[in-house]
């Protein structure tokens, strides 16, 4: 498993408000190039299903599999041989800040062989991904 733990002085509120809202995080996430949901009208609950690209790796469905709102949400990609589980969660610290934890795992056939290839491109992600987080929300709060 690959993850990344990031602290963030912005609440965890502010922060949820800006991860929870996948299909815009092409708007502000270096990482994603496009989210596109396969149900438009669908709300982001559990079973909705989006299209991510993402610069340098090939077009993947994720499905919500888990929420627990204002805290974290889980989503799972399934490809041949292969099963991806992106996990986002925010843990509030006593003095008003968050800690951020991303990580993605994977499971099946040719999991070994996706870590061996990508997964220094996949750490490099998941940590530009969180300190993004933290700038955009920071950012937002500040506005």
């Amino acid at each position: 498993m690959i993850e990344v733990a990031h602290v963030s002085h912005a609440p965890v509120d502010r922060l949820w408000s800006v991860m929870s809202e996948v299909r815009r995080w092409p708007q502000w996430l270096p990482t994603v190039d496009a989210v596109t949901p396969l149900e438009a009208a669908r709300p982001d609950e559990v079973g909705a299903r989006y299209s991510v690209e993402q610069p340098g790796l090939p077009r993947a469905v994720w499905t919500i599999t888990a929420i627990d709102p204002g805290r974290s949400f889980t989503w799972e990609s399934e490809q041949p041989g292969i099963r991806s589980v992106g996990t986002h969660v925010l843990r509030p610290e006593a003095d008003g800040g968050t800690t951020i934890v991303l990580g993605i795992s994977w499971w099946g056939l040719l999991a070994p062989v996706l870590r061996l290839v990508l997964g220094r491109k996949t750490l490099d992600y998941v940590r530009q991904e969180a300190r993004a987080l933290d700038r955009t929300a920071s950012a937002d709060a500040g506005a």
